[in-house]
């Protein structure tokens, strides 16, 4: 005799006007020789069509006397609600925003895999402001492919763009140009060997490898992040840039001013740069021939006192000279680092022999070194063009903040949407850091700051936290981030 079937069902149902999901389990009872109805509530309907539903919230229960860390989350958390990024954080995923939450605060505290996120909300205070169901490997993967919806993507950099926009046109009234934003473009390589389309073998350096590219637009006065994308390993920076001014310029960002490194130089990318009025710095590359023209016609009359500049603890000279780019005016600025001319000159002649160059070889090879080129639409004097150019480390320092600080390798993901997910998470992490790392200043580091408040706990007592005292340290980092230390709590 084949066994009565058991069977599972979604049912909806109408309360006072609201609609509620609920898990029908229908199975037979053995002592009563009958079918029996078990009924489970599972939370508010969201999607009638699909079914969806917001999951109700449960807490896990507390036992007493529990020791738990508690100042560095509340810490992390306090500022993401009083800082601009707020409103667009919450714009993500917003019927699991718990989920969101406990993940920005494990990448910023950190360093291992998020699959042991779960073993390590359990120790701390954010499990009762921001409980979650399941934080496992599993769970984590299939919330990434939720956080990398392209939907949520364009909801999310619109709505954190007008706020950056309308912050920067408030402070900046009596300014005719506050409505438009110098930006600094650069990519990086996420070396991998995912087996999905963006993962291509590229060059990084003088090196070949299979790699993602990942590109960062970063403001260049405040040098916060304004915006990422990535693109398969195998497409070069030259065909990136008019795409970025483009959706830059789709969500509000008017872009005045761009600080763009060597990789993006073409003449398509110039003409355009002309064409929309857009001003523009960067370095020429030494394959070019300007490059070669401006260091052979320039080099005799470089190295006069007249263009010595310091920089920095840097000797340099720099030559201001007016070029054609591809028809239009601009200004090439011919520099020489003397004590990188220096090293060179010294690599060169002790190799020399070894090598069996020709003096016209090594004379050649002796006029460049220590020598670039720097392209602008613009003048500006020998003083100023390498401190602008040099800006372009606000977006090299934000690279090494996500891939060192936030651990954005090794890459562990292996679909797609996954991975977008995955960078979109790396993206509000280091926006929150940048949030930490203004309000700080030069007082703490992010991770100083951080480690001091992770040895702040607090006891729970049932319904009851009560906050250990602070140390002074600690009062003062509470003090810059503008985050308020209580002394109890109710759950």
């Amino acid at each position: 005799m084949t066994a009565p079937k058991t069977t599972r069902t979604t049912k909806i149902k109408t309360i006072k006007g609201h609609k509620y999901a609920y898990d029908t389990t229908s199975y037979w009872d053995k002592n009563t020789k009958k079918y029996r109805k078990k009924t489970t509530y599972l939370g508010k309907l969201t999607n009638q069509q699909t079914k969806q539903y917001q999951p109700k919230k449960t807490t896990p229960p507390t036992p007493p006397n529990t020791i738990l860390t508690f100042g560095d989350t509340h810490a992390i958390t306090q500022t993401i609600k009083n800082t601009k990024t707020h409103q667009a954080i919450q714009t993500l995923t917003p019927n699991n925003q718990n989920t969101l939450t406990n993940l920005i605060c494990y990448k910023l505290l950190k360093t291992s895999s998020m699959q042991h996120t779960q073993t390590w909300t359990n120790t701390n205070y954010i499990t009762k402001t921001h409980p979650t169901q399941d934080l496992t490997s599993q769970k984590i993967s299939n919330y990434l492919k939720q956080l990398g919806n392209q939907t949520q993507w364009h909801q999310f950099f619109q709505t954190y763009l007008q706020t950056i926009t309308t912050t920067k046109e408030n402070n900046n009234n009596n300014d005719n140009s506050s409505n438009k934003t110098g930006v600094i473009i650069d990519t990086t390589s996420l070396p991998n060997d995912i087996d999905f389309p963006l993962s291509a073998w590229g060059r990084h350096g003088s090196e070949s490898q299979r790699q993602t590219r990942l590109l960062l637009v970063v403001d260049r006065t405040t040098k916060r992040p304004l915006y990422f994308n990535y693109k398969a390993g195998n497409i070069v920076d030259v065909t990136t840039l008019s795409n970025t001014i483009a959706e830059l310029s789709a969500m509000g960002v008017k872009t005045s001013f761009a600080l763009i490194d060597a990789g993006y130089y073409s003449k398509n990318n110039i003409k355009e740069l002309y064409t929309k009025n857009i001003s523009f710095l960067t370095r020429l590359p030494a394959g070019r021939v300007l490059y070669k023209t401006l260091i052979t016609k320039h080099s005799a009359s470089l190295e006069d006192a007249a263009n010595y500049v310091v920089y920095g603890k840097r000797a340099l000279y720099v030559k201001c000279v007016e070029v054609d780019l591809f028809g239009h005016s601009g200004f090439a600025y011919v520099c020489c680092d003397v004590r990188r001319k220096g090293d060179e000159l010294t690599k060169v002649l002790l190799a020399a022999k070894e090598d069996k160059l020709s003096l016209e070889e090594i004379d050649a090879q002796c006029l460049g070194a220590g020598k670039f080129v720097l392209l602008s639409s613009e003048r500006f004097l020998c003083e100023e063009v390498l401190p602008l150019y040099y800006m372009r480390q606000g977006a090299e320092n934000l690279f090494g903040v996500s891939k060192c600080f936030l651990d954005l390798l090794p890459l562990r993901t292996h679909c797609v949407e996954t991975f977008r997910g995955y960078l979109m998470l790396n993206f509000v992490c280091l926006l929150v850091y940048f949030e930490l790392k203004v309000l700080l200043g030069d007082e703490f580091s992010v991770e100083e700051a951080l480690l001091e408040l992770s040895n702040l706990f607090c006891c729970v007592y049932g319904g009851v936290v009560v906050v250990c005292e602070p140390t002074r340290r600690m009062k003062r980092v509470c003090e810059l981030l503008g985050v308020v230390l209580p002394k109890t709590l109710k759950l």
